[in-house]
């Protein structure tokens, strides 16, 4: 086996206990933590790729899995030993987790650490998006900004909107307390409805779907894929949403159809969107790329030092608990 694209943070001999594969760099020399009885394998690289984890995972006890890294039943089968796949973030429909577990195999992940970094990012999409920064900012590069116009780059007030949530969850209810004080009126729809305290404490109100996409002036998607919600906003939604809508995206990729949503700014069916996820970050649509109506940023959610701190430390915890005996805290079922 090739290991010349990884590194072997200390050499042991054949009474080692496991073998722990690490799939992208930790925040905060995290690696240390692991006992010495453990080989512990991790990337020179950013982020491990899909062959080189598919190689080197069969032979592991435990994985720190970054969500780019798919793990299906063929990876699983391949990996007998494997007690634990610890995912690096909350999403985790890069996983089979319903397969692992019936193989025995325990799912993690890190929520609550990186809630208000994602909110506080999908809330500067929103303003970034109504006050056109992304157009501004292209107008100052190409020197096209000569001075303060009457008209120049009119956006829109937040006071006075209708703000809705998809997946009122850690990070939507998060978003809603930060926007609380814009005199905005919030709705949200989730699969099942919050307790009426939350609620109230909130501020916001449950409709269903169909009112979400035709109510919201702002729309926010914040919850995690599945195989029900995937290309749920696709050309029939755009067409009921408002043609002024701000439609923004911290949850999935794939729960927009981005060849349809490139046709829906075409045809001036909605007013601005804001994405932190896509379909397939390595092929964004150019026509998004190039459309100042849009506001883009590379999956950067939970990139804050204190929520990549919190979420490295996290991941490792749980491989320690798995090792030692132990049930891990945020285990999937």
């Amino acid at each position: 086996m090739d290991y010349s694209l990884a590194r072997r943070r200390r050499s042991v001999d054949e009474n080692s206990d496991g073998t722990i594969v690490i799939t992208g760099p930790l925040i905060g020399d995290q690696q240390v933590r692991f006992p010495d009885n453990y080989e512990v394998i991790y990337s020179d690289k950013k982020v491990m790729d899909q062959e080189e984890f598919n190689d080197i995972v069969r032979d592991a006890c435990a994985a720190i899995v970054m969500t780019n890294l798919r793990v299906d039943k063929e990876l699983i089968d391949s990996a007998p030993k494997l007690k634990i796949l610890s995912n690096f973030g909350v999403g985790y429909d890069n996983i089979d987790v319903k397969y692992a577990r019936e193989k025995q195999v325990m799912v993690t992940n890190t929520p609550d650490v990186l809630t208000l970094s994602c909110a506080e990012l999908g809330v500067a999409l929103v303003m970034m998006t109504a006050r056109k920064v992304v157009e501004g900012c292209q107008l100052i590069e190409s020197g096209g900004f000569k001075g303060w116009e009457v008209d120049l780059l009119l956006g829109t007030e937040l006071r006075g909107k209708t703000f809705g949530i998809l997946g009122c969850g850690r990070i939507g209810q998060a978003m809603a307390r930060i926007v609380s004080g814009f005199g905005m009126e919030m709705i949200y729809h989730n699969r099942r409805k919050l307790k009426s305290g939350i609620e109230v404490q909130l501020g916001i109100r449950y409709v269903d779907f169909q009112s979400l996409i035709t109510d919201s002036d702002i729309l926010v998607i914040t919850c995690p894929l599945n195989d029900q919600n995937r290309h749920s906003f696709n050309f029939e939604t755009f067409e009921l949403m408002k043609k002024s809508s701000i439609l923004v995206n911290v949850g999935r990729g794939g729960i927009i159809k981005e060849s349809d949503l490139v046709l829906a700014l075409r045809e001036d069916l909605i007013g601005g969107v804001g994405l932190d996820v896509f379909e397939n970050p390595a092929n964004i649509p150019v026509e998004l790329r190039l459309d100042p109506r849009v506001t883009l940023t590379p999956h950067i959610g939970s990139a804050t030092r204190e929520a990549r701190e919190a979420m490295s430390a996290l991941s490792v915890q749980a491989v320690l608990d798995v090792i030692s005996g132990l049930k891990p805290q945020y285990m999937l079922k």
